[in-house]
């Protein structure tokens, strides 16, 4: 074995070196590296008024945490709302008339209040100079176990996007 370290002593002197160079180089080349982030983040943090780089690193992982469960909050509440749309009024539809030959100007109105699914209610409203009569019935799925009337079914398909343009001018 010595001899062969004699034999080849100076390839792995050389050898050695080499590394050692190529470590130092590495090294210094990291070290150069760092510097330069670390001059960029200064420059960064020195326009905000700071000197402290670490301390602002933390404020502003604190505001993103903060904000992330801000998010996480809207989230569930957004969830909550898609959760009850079908159920709540969301169409609306309004026809005024005139029921009787005695009275003027549109006083008598049918009212659609209808939800995502067509449920609701149709609202009437008969007004005559000597009564007044309010009459309500349930829909279920864009029907109801009533007959409705033309202006009742007029007010259901304004409430579901019908013809919103056209007045309501229907005599009984």
């Amino acid at each position: 074995m010595r001899l062969t370290y004699d034999q080849h002593a100076f390839i792995f002197w050389l050898v050695l070196l080499a590394a050692v160079l190529a470590v130092g180089i590495w090294t210094w080349r990291v070290n150069r590296f760092a510097q330069h982030v670390e001059a960029r983040l200064d420059s960064i943090f020195r326009e905000s008024g700071n000197e402290n780089t670490a301390r602002v690193l933390a404020e502003y992982l604190n505001t993103v945490q903060s904000t992330a469960q801000s998010v996480a909050r809207m989230q569930e509440q957004h969830e909550g709302i898609v959760r009850i749309m079908p159920t709540v009024i969301r169409h609306v539809g309004l026809v005024r008339f005139s029921p009787f030959h005695d009275t003027g100007s549109d006083q008598s109105f049918a009212l659609a209040l209808l939800d995502g699914h067509r449920d609701g209610i149709v609202i009437t409203a008969l007004h005559s100079r000597t009564d007044s009569r309010l009459y309500a019935k349930p829909v279920k799925r864009g029907d109801s176990s009533y007959s409705l009337t033309p202006e009742e079914r007029d007010a259901m398909e304004r409430a579901l996007g019908g013809d919103q343009a056209v007045p309501a001018t229907h005599q009984a």
